[in-house]
């Protein structure tokens, strides 16, 4: 049975030239996770909190998400506005961060950025080795038309690895899978758990490689997604 596939809700990257424990004394929080806007409420705010125990040092970006979900798939941008852009944020203390859309709706299919919120890299004074890091979350901003909605596709595809499920997404809003659940249909067994969630955009297409054998027999998707549970009956 293939190995239980977990990660962490919220995207977070952590860039060291050298790595040790004792390095981490900052740490942020966010909330929310992402910012939902529309073309009457083209504002929000997020509220970042330092819950270290030393003051850092924020950057904060805006890019334009066309596609994929790493860092180099992203584009810069003019088209979102987030405030302040650089600020000092002491131990124990938060900041509200305002996003604002400086584009007009795009039509009838939704909008999807990247807010990146950086820690500016400091050298640790305590530390032989000079260490640097920066601690990085990546937030989901989409600008969303009245009434769209995901309207995706599952298939599996068989390759040399193994069987992989893929979804395209034909809305014109994006599809949030929080968690996918996979059994053999014949004994109910559980051969795959996927917990790290995925963002399928508008007119977009995602794959989870190799998550059952190739020769695996008829099986049963559970996916909990922004549309609801969907118990998914699939071919292949």
């Amino acid at each position: 049975m293939r190995s239980l596939v977990r990660a962490a809700a919220l995207a977070v990257i952590v860039l060291a030239a050298a790595w040790q424990p004792a390095a981490f004394a900052t740490s942020l929080s966010v909330a929310p996770t992402r910012v939902e806007l529309g073309p009457t409420a083209r504002s929000g705010s997020i509220v970042l909190e330092n819950t270290g125990t030393t003051t850092t040092t924020v950057q904060v970006e805006t890019f334009a998400w066309p596609r994929g979900h790493s860092v180099e798939a992203l584009e810069p941008t003019r088209g979102l506005l987030a405030v302040p852009a650089v600020f000092v944020l002491p131990a124990g203390e938060r900041q509200v961060i305002r996003v604002a859309s400086r584009e007009p709706a795009a039509g009838d299919v939704e909008t999807a950025y990247r807010l990146l919120i950086t820690e500016v890299p400091t050298e640790d004074p305590t530390s032989a080795a000079g260490i640097r890091f920066a601690l990085r979350l990546s937030l989901p901003v989409f600008i969303t038309p009245p009434a769209a909605r995901a309207a995706p596709s599952w298939s599996w595809r068989n390759g040399a690895g193994g069987r992989s499920l893929e979804v395209q997404n034909d809305g014109n809003a994006h599809l949030h899978v929080r968690r996918l659940v996979i059994r053999e249909k014949a004994t109910g067994r559980l051969l795959a758990e996927i917990e790290q969630p995925s963002y399928v955009l508008a007119r977009g297409r995602h794959s989870w490689p190799d998550l059952v054998p190739a020769a695996a027999g008829p099986l049963a998707v559970e996916a909990v997604t922004n549309l609801g549970e969907l118990s998914l009956d699939l071919d292949g």
